[in-house]
């Protein structure tokens, strides 16, 4: 069954629905589903920090390489930038724009071509003023990674044939991999790194008492289960797409709702779909 929101108007009312994502990244999903009268709670099971390099990955790359011209104009020595994530985004932008405070020059993101993955990295991206050439619409590597196979070095560029990838430490390595055997040069860099928070006074008080619980990437589940349990798992399990869904089944429970598409909306989508019909 296909839930029409607009045959309902408060479908979820009196639905607890815990959300483990970083306390800063959840208020799109929490505004959606007070639309229809769920609770969300926050719990989060990441907290994002700066990378085990404290940035120097970064800082390296933004002096060396950057070329400038005539001193007030600075270029980025790549040919395409790639961001899988939002918080990869704001990491790279927030690095850009203290460069230019210190060096001072207007460092010109938009030259080089911008790929992302996922709709809520492209609203990201867009806030910093910025628009990709192109967007794999789910939240996968493979999905732009498909996108490139139809892509040829641009033999016309200076920096032909060089990614820069500012993203998450111990990210799954399909991408740069991926890349590199199809010949691009890339520089893969550590922009941020998710821990494991403390556990806030009267979470288990809050897992005991909720309906569902919404699971946005792997570690947010791995962390989860490190930090209380499976034993404080609610009923109704989300998972955000088929990577979440094999890292929850590896970690021995199963997923009531997997989101399609795999963002907010397919979240939210899931969860109407699911209680429409229970």
């Amino acid at each position: 069954m296909t839930f029409t929101p607009s045959k309902w108007k408060r479908p979820l009312t009196g639905k607890k629905i815990v959300l483990t994502r970083a306390r800063h990244q959840v208020k799109s999903l929490q505004f959606r589903l007070r639309q229809y009268g769920a609770t969300p709670i926050a719990i989060p099971s990441i907290e994002i920090v700066d990378p085990p390099d404290g940035k120097e990955h970064l800082k390296r790359i933004l002096q060396e390489e950057v070329i400038t011209s005539s001193g007030t104009q600075a270029f980025l020595k790549y040919e395409w930038l790639i961001f899988t994530s939002s918080n990869g985004v704001d990491r790279f932008m927030q690095s850009v724009r203290h460069w230019e405070r210190q060096c001072p020059a207007h460092l010109h993101i938009d030259k080089v071509k911008i790929a992302v993955i996922g709709p809520g990295t492209l609203r990201r991206l867009r806030r910093w003023g910025l628009k990709p050439e192109i967007q794999a619409t789910d939240h996968l590597a493979e999905g732009l990674l498909e996108k490139f196979q139809a892509i040829e070095p641009d033999n016309q560029n200076e920096f032909e044939g060089r990614i820069l990838l500012p993203r998450a430490a111990k990210a799954r390595n399909i991408l740069p991999d991926t890349l590199r055997n199809m010949g691009w040069v890339i520089d893969d860099v550590p922009v941020y790194q998710t821990i494991i928070p403390k556990v806030e006074k009267g979470s288990q008080d809050l897992l005991s008492s909720a309906d569902a619980i919404v699971f946005m990437s792997s570690s947010t589940a791995q962390n989860f289960v490190q930090m209380f349990g499976k034993e404080y798992l609610p009923e109704v399990v989300v998972s955000i797409g088929a990577i979440t869904t094999q890292t929850i089944l590896n970690l021995g429970f199963i997923p009531t709702i997997e989101a399609s598409p795999s963002s907010v909306k397919g979240i939210v989508t899931g969860l109407l779909n699911h209680y429409s019909t229970n």
